[in-house]
């Protein structure tokens, strides 16, 4: 599922614990901005990531702070890839198109359905603990070619 770490890979390695989820948020949104995402993007990648990332701590780990969550953010040419992995056991999620919307003022069980909302692709793998996949594309208006912002070719 993910690639091996090169020059376009950022890897987070953080303690299972849930008042560290900004410094995830900051690095996403650090990296989105980087590559020029349009504001929504970056608010769906942000989202997406703190929602994988929250289920790591929270189920994979049961908030165990001695096991860690590794996100992976890899820059694609059309996109961004990231990778959430954690030691947990995993589950059985419903494909996408068995799954029903939520109830929005549920406290609980929303994670999945919104990060297949707001992302283009989003996959499941528990081989190894749970890894995570998420992929976002650039929208037309975002940078062309993989290149950052300010970041001539």
């Amino acid at each position: 599922m993910a690639k091996k770490p090169g020059g376009n890979t950022i890897l987070l390695s953080l303690p299972s614990r849930l008042e560290l989820l900004g410094v995830v948020d900051k690095v996403a949104d650090g990296i989105t901005e980087l590559l020029d995402f349009e504001d929504v993007d970056r608010d769906a990648v942000a989202i997406s990531v703190i929602e994988a990332c929250t289920n790591a701590i929270q189920h994979g780990h049961r908030t165990t702070t001695e096991k860690r969550v590794e996100v992976t953010f890899t820059i694609e040419d059309d996109g961004l890839s990231i990778v959430i992995e954690d030691q947990g056991s995993g589950f059985t999620p419903l494909r996408a198109e068995e799954q029903t919307p939520p109830d929005l003022l549920a406290t609980r069980g929303r994670g999945i359905y919104i990060m297949r909302s707001m992302m283009d692709e989003v996959e499941f793998d528990f081989s190894n603990g749970t890894r995570v996949l998420l992929v976002k594309r650039r929208s037309a208006g975002g940078t062309e070619g993989g290149e950052a912002k300010g970041n001539p070719a």
